[in-house]
């Protein structure tokens, strides 16, 4: 139903609905607008959280792949795309930790 892998299926998301019939509970029963004051963000905050979101959605992004080649259940294809993903990591993290432990 919903994203690449399909975790949430009709059938599931039918239950979930049933799940709160069941006990008596009334889901969404109206609707109303809440506002809520927040402090405006600085333009250097914005920034960083949408470094954050673009991280998230890398790590998510490769989390991805590496399941759906681990389902196909080929090791060698497993084995294979951690020590591509490695091979291309390891001289990021090395130098990142490197220059974090020269500013300190």
């Amino acid at each position: 139903m919903y994203g690449a892998t399909k975790l949430l299926t009709t059938n599931v998301w039918r239950n979930f609905q049933q799940m709160f019939q069941e006990c008596g509970f009334e889901v969404y029963t109206h609707r109303e607008i809440v506002e809520v004051d927040a402090p405006e963000r600085t333009k250097a905050e914005r920034a960083s959280d949408n470094q954050r979101l673009a991280v998230n959605e890398l790590m998510e992004r490769m989390r991805d792949v590496y399941w759906k080649i681990e389902e196909n259940g080929v090791e060698n294809q497993t084995n294979a795309f951690i020590g591509d993903l490695r091979s291309r990591l390891e001289p990021i993290l090395c130098y990142v930790s490197m220059s974090v432990y020269k500013s300190l």
